[in-house]
C-alpha cells in the first residue's frame, strides 16, 4: 500500500503535470491605454486627441483622493518618482473642456508564492494558503490550480479561486476533500498582476494526512490548595474541531519560567485535565499544550499560546490562638521538601526572640555542671562495653574447652555437594500485570533503568 502511495506521489510530481500548471499561469491583461510603470519611475502622460499647436496650456486633474491639479504647456505631463499610490485616472483639460483621460498603473511584479495545505478536522475542505511578505498591490490576483488523483488512477484537474484577507494578510483557497476520501492532490498558486506573474513550487498531498488542529483552547493552570508541588492544567478542544466522531489527543509540556528546558507528556486520549505533580515550590512555570488526532492521522497542531502558574504557597504565620492544620501539609510533601523544610524551620527557631532570650539567661555554671555530666556518662559507657567484652571473650574459651570435636575416619566423609543459584531471575515486567504501569503521564514518574521485582521482599506493601 505503501509503495502504491508513493507511486501515486511520483506521478503527481512528474514534469507534465508541473508544465501544465506553469503552463496556465500568464500576467493580468490591462487597456491598451492603460500607462503602466514600476514604483520610482518617471511617467510621462500624454494627453489623447490631436497634438496641440505652439504654447497651449493645458490643465490637469487626478481623480484619486488627493484632488491634486497641474499645469502645463503643452499635452504632456511628466511625472516623478511615481508610487503605487499615484495609481489611477488623469483628466486633461483644454480652455476648460475635458479632452480625455490618461489611466495609470502603478505596480510591483509578485513575489514568488510558498503554499501550505492543511484541514482543520476530517469532516471539512482543505485550504491552501500563502501569506506575502508584504502587502500585494490591489491588481493582484491569484488562482490554485489542482490535479486530483483517486485510488482508481483517474484524473481531474480544475481551478479554484483564492481571495485575499487584510486581517489574516493572506491568500486562501478551498479545495473539496470529503470525508474519509484518500485521493492525492498536486496544487500550485498561480500570483499575477499587470507586472508580470509567479508561480508556486507544486505541493502534493493525501487528503487525510494533512489534518492539522488549531491549538488546544482555554489553557488554565491553576494552584491546588495545600498541595505545594502540584498543578492543575484545565484545556478544551478548538471551536474547530468536530468531537461528535473523531477526538483528539494531547501533549504537554511545562518549565520554570527561567529554564529553557520543558518536560513534555503524552496524554490520554480524550483527557482535558491533568495534574503536573514535580513543579518546583515557589516558582512560576510555564505550559504549553498541542493536540493531534486520536488515531495518530495527520499532523501536530501548533503549540497553545503559553499560559503560567505558581503552585500553592503555604502561609508563612498562623493568626494567633488559632492552630493550623496539619493535614495540609502531605507525606509527599514531606518528602520531596526535606532540605528545605529543615532549613526554613531551623531559621525559625534561630530567629525566634524567645530562644535569643532563653540562651542568654543561662549561667556559666549550668554549662560546667551539663559537660561534667555528659562527660561521666560516656566513661561509664566505655566501661561497661569493655566489662561486657570481657566477660564474653572468657566465656567462649571455657566452652571451646568442654566441647571436644567428633572423631571421624576418613573412610566415613562422603562430601555433599548442593548447588545454589547465587542471583535470582528478576521476573518479567510482562508478567507483572497493569499495577507496575502508570497511564498518565502526568504524575511526573520517570521509567527505571534497573528492575525493581523483587521490592515486595524488603518494602511490604
Amino acid at each position: 500500500m505503501l509503495a502504491v502511495g508513493c507511486a501515486l506521489l511520483a506521478a503527481l510530481l512528474a514534469a507534465p503535470a508541473v508544465a501544465l500548471v506553469v503552463g496556465s499561469c500568464h500576467p493580468l491583461e490591462v487597456a491598451n491605454s492603460t500607462v503602466t510603470s514600476l514604483p520610482g519611475a518617471t511617467v510621462a502622460l500624454t494627453c489623447p486627441g490631436k497634438e496641440a499647436a505652439g504654447n497651449v496650456t493645458f490643465h490637469w486633474v487626478y481623480s484619486g483622493s488627493q484632488h491634486r491639479r497641474w499645469t502645463t504647456t503643452g499635452n504632456t505631463l511628466v511625472l516623478r518618482a511615481v508610487q503605487l499610490s499615484d495609481t489611477g485616472d488623469y483628466f486633461c483639460f483644454l480652455d476648460d473642456h475635458l479632452v480625455g483621460t490618461v489611466p495609470l498603473l502603478v505596480d510591483v511584479p509578485p513575489e514568488e508564492p510558498k503554499l501550505s495545505c492543511f484541514r482543520k478536522n476530517p469532516l471539512v475542505n482543505a485550504i491552501c494558503e500563502w501569506h506575502p511578505s508584504s502587502t500585494p498591490s490591489p491588481t493582484t490576483k491569484a488562482v490554485l490550480f489542482v490535479r486530483k488523483i483517486s485510488t482508481n488512477n483517474a484524473k481531474n484537474e480544475f481551478q479554484v479561486p483564492c481571495q485575499y484577507s487584510q486581517e489574516l494578510r493572506s491568500f486562501s483557497c478551498q479545495v473539496e476533500v470529503f470525508e474519509g476520501e484518500k485521493a492525492h492532490h498536486v496544487v500550485s498558486l498561480c500570483v499575477a498582476n499587470s507586472m508580470g506573474r509567479k508561480s508556486s513550487r507544486s505541493v502534493a498531498f493525501q487528503s487525510m494526512k494533512i489534518v492539522k488542529p488549531d491549538p488546544p483552547a482555554n489553557l488554565v493552570v491553576s494552584a491546588i490548595p495545600g498541595r505545594p508541588r502540584w498543578l492543575n492544567v484545565s484545556w478544551q478542544d478548538p471551536a474547530s474541531w468536530d468531537t461528535r466522531y473523531y477526538l483528539l489527543r494531547f501533549e504537554l509540556r511545562y518549565r520554570p519560567v527561567w529554564s529553557k528546558t520543558f518536560t513534555v507528556w503524552l496524554l490520554p486520549v480524550t483527557q482535558h485535565q491533568c495534574i503536573i505533580h514535580d513543579a518546583l515550590r515557589g516558582v512560576k512555570h510555564v505550559v504549553q499544550l498541542r493536540g493531534k488526532e486520536e488515531l495518530d492521522t495527520g499532523q501536530w497542531s501548533e503549540w497553545s499560546l503559553e499560559a503560567t502558574g505558581t503552585p500553592w504557597i503555604e502561609p508563612r504565620s498562623t493568626p494567633a490562638g488559632i492552630l493550623g492544620n496539619p493535614t495540609q501539609i502531605s507525606d509527599e510533601d514531606y518528602f520531596y521538601e526535606d532540605d528545605e523544610y529543615w532549613y526554613r524551620n531551623s531559621m525559625e527557631t534561630t530567629n525566634s526572640p524567645a530562644s535569643v532570650q532563653e540562651s542568654s539567661s543561662i549561667s556559666q555554671p549550668t554549662f560546667l555542671v551539663a559537660g561534667g555530666s555528659l562527660v561521666f556518662g560516656l566513661l561509664l559507657c566505655v566501661f561497661i562495653i569493655l566489662r561486657l567484652k570481657k566477660m564474653w571473650k572468657s566465656q567462649a574459651l571455657k566452652e571451646s574447652k568442654t566441647k571436644s570435636p567428633p572423631m571421624f575416619s576418613l573412610g566415613q566423609l562422603k562430601p555433599t555437594f548442593l548447588l545454589l543459584p547465587l542471583l535470582i531471575p528478576a521476573r518479567s515486567h510482562s508478567s507483572s500485570g497493569s499495577d507496575n504501569t502508570l497511564s498518565h503521564s502526568c504524575l511526573g514518574v520517570r521509567d527505571a533503568a534497573f528492575d525493581t521485582s523483587n521490592t515486595d521482599y524488603s518494602f511490604p506493601r
